[in-house]
């Protein structure tokens, strides 16, 4: 995963973070910065999550680990 940080200003502290080519979310302040990067990691997560989630499902409806090339 990668996130950017992009940091507009220094006083207040203020600036945008984004998850690879997402959208980017602004935030004002460290706390804020903080917050941010913790949210995007756990969209990432539950996104990895459904994936894992989705792949397990086709094992089980096809009746095993099953070669699906």
């Amino acid at each position: 995963m990668l996130i950017c940080i992009s940091i507009e200003t220094i006083e207040p502290f203020m600036g945008t973070a984004a998850a690879g080519r997402g959208a980017p979310v602004p935030f004002v302040g460290w706390l804020e910065l903080l917050r941010t990067i913790s949210e995007l990691v756990d969209a990432d997560d539950r996104r990895t999550d459904r994936s894992r989630a989705t792949d397990e499902d086709l094992t089980e409806r096809t009746g095993g680990d099953q070669d699906l090339s």
